[in-house]
């Protein structure tokens, strides 16, 4: 039996083609409390010591006020949860909250545009509901990240703090030239990075706290995001 050139290249495009790839994710669970781990995206704008494998904290900077900083796992990272009703997450109008203060209160992840920059934003983490859509991806996504990316964490000077410098998370927008080119926008001397949820335990609330969990939803989440290959999974 003879095959013809023809159908042998069209079999080569089938096996080539994009439909013909399995997607292979890493393992999620669901909780309704999560850290957020940092995993830097490329190592050759990394600082030195690395940012990879740290947390998302809060820099304290005013009354209920706070920028989001990194830390490590030992110095009690913020426990976050997505808040909202099932509408809330399905459209992008949940918030991610921390509770935090005596009593305890919902301080809300925001980014709120840096001055004379069209694309950049500070995260802050601020008493009150943080900004509706920062929330973290769900399906179709394969992968487990806080949106909208892409963050960064950049090494700047805290006022409150006398000039005193800090590795503070900010938010770079991507943008579409009018040549149809894609820019990421991530500024000069700052890290690129993905803030991953790592599942954690969201506490009950003692008697008298002004936070609630009624509306906190459950997110998946990485058990162990530093243990995993990121190599091994795509597309």
């Amino acid at each position: 039996m003879f095959v013809s050139a023809a159908l042998l290249g069209l079999v080569g495009a089938a096996a080539a083609s994009p439909l013909a790839i399995v997607p292979n994710y890493p393992p999620t669970q669901q909780s309704t409390g999560f850290r957020l781990f940092v995993n830097v995206t490329d190592k050759s704008l990394d600082f030195s010591p690395s940012v990879q494998g740290l947390y998302v904290n809060s820099i304290h900077v005013g009354a209920g006020l706070a920028q989001a900083g990194v830390g490590a796992k030992s110095d009690n990272p913020s426990i976050f949860y997505q808040n909202g009703t099932a509408t809330d997450y399905r459209f992008g109008a949940s918030t991610i909250i921390t509770d935090q203060g005596s009593p305890l209160s919902p301080y809300g992840f925001s980014l709120a545009k840096d001055a004379g920059s069209a694309t950049l934003s500070t995260a802050n983490i601020n008493g009150g509901p943080g900004t509706k859509g920062v929330s973290i991806s769900q399906f179709p996504e394969g992968f487990r990240f806080l949106q909208p990316e892409t963050y960064v964490i950049c090494n700047e000077p805290l006022a409150y703090y006398q000039g005193t410098k800090f590795n503070v998370v900010k938010q770079a927008a991507t943008t579409v030239s009018s040549t149809g080119q894609v820019e990421r926008n991530i500024p000069a001397g700052c890290v690129p990075v993905r803030l991953l949820p790592e599942c954690a335990t969201l506490e009950d609330l003692p008697a008298g706290s002004y936070s609630s969990h009624e509306f906190a939803i459950k997110s998946d989440c990485y058990a162990n995001p530093a243990s995993i290959n990121w190599s091994l999974y795509g597309p």
